[in-house]
């Protein structure tokens, strides 16, 4: 019998990519059983998931009031945790806008933390200079979500209030390589998979098979998104998107993104720090 693992996935306007996102889960998530948490705070505003994704959820939780930018996502998070259920020992917690192929990436860090009692946290290391730990994707113990109701009661750097929390309750965390790095450093203007954001995000990542981010800031949108997808799947998940050139294409992102390490980092120089959040 298959282990039981909850996924929380948190939406506002992401309609689109939830859609997508959900086919991706139930057509190569294999190695649990999923039982799949959906929490909008977007119908107030119009944004309404639609039949076909409701009927690939296990349980859809719809908020009536949105919390705003700053607390919206805590208030996803605080409020989805209450319906994961008690026979979930793990939880993945999951933008709508993050496509992974298959679940290796979560088998493999479920598997870690099983050895690894004091590790109850598994995420991508989010800023150079600071603990940080990425809330977009992440492989968390359900009783330590369950036994710390606070843990997503955060406003501003959500990533360093995690780290802050962990580091206050004595428990430690593993960094989910696959998904790093995340970022370059500002003074890169322009990069390969790169946002043209203020955040300077990668938004590839293939060694987890991971797709991430806004289309707003891909040339050509979603279909450019499944593009992406089929590149890293190896195969067109997206049918109506088919990626001719696939090797050539994986081969270009793992260049980039590796190549980036050889950038200057402040964490050359100096040693990571928690910072001090005023929330």
């Amino acid at each position: 019998m298959k282990r039981r693992v909850a996924i929380l996935i948190r939406v506002y306007d992401r309609i689109e990519d939830l859609k997508y996102n959900l086919q991706i889960i139930r057509r190569t998530w294999t190695e649990f059983d999923y039982h799949i948490i959906v929490i909008s705070n977007g119908y107030p505003d119009g944004y309404r998931i639609n039949a076909e994704s409701v009927s690939l959820i296990d349980n859809l939780i719809v908020l009536e009031h949105n919390a705003g930018h700053k607390k919206g996502n805590s208030q996803l998070l605080i409020e989805g945790q209450k319906y994961i259920p008690v026979d979930c020992d793990y939880t993945v917690i999951l933008e709508a806008d993050t496509w992974m192929y298959t679940d290796r990436t979560v088998k493999e860090y479920v598997e870690f933390m099983e050895e690894a009692s004091s590790v109850v946290w598994s995420s991508a290391d989010w800023y150079d200079k600071d603990y940080a730990l990425a809330v977009d994707f992440a492989v968390i113990k359900s009783d330590f979500i369950r036994q710390n109701p606070k843990l997503f009661d955060f406003e501003i750097y959500p990533e360093c209030y995690i780290a802050n929390y962990l580091r206050d309750a004595n428990v430690r965390f593993k960094w989910i390589t696959e998904n790093m790095p995340v970022h370059v450093p500002s003074y890169v203007s322009k990069y390969p998979y790169v946002d043209d954001s203020t955040q300077r995000r990668f938004y590839v990542f293939p060694k987890s098979k991971m797709v991430t981010h806004h289309i707003e800031f891909l040339k050509g949108g979603m279909p450019q998104k499944k593009r992406y997808f089929n590149t890293i799947a190896n195969y067109d998940f997206f049918e109506e998107e088919p990626v001719s050139n696939k090797g050539w294409e994986r081969f270009k992102m793992y260049f980039w993104t590796r190549l980036s390490y050889l950038f200057i980092k402040k964490s050359w120089f100096q040693k990571k720090y928690y910072r001090d959040i005023t929330q």
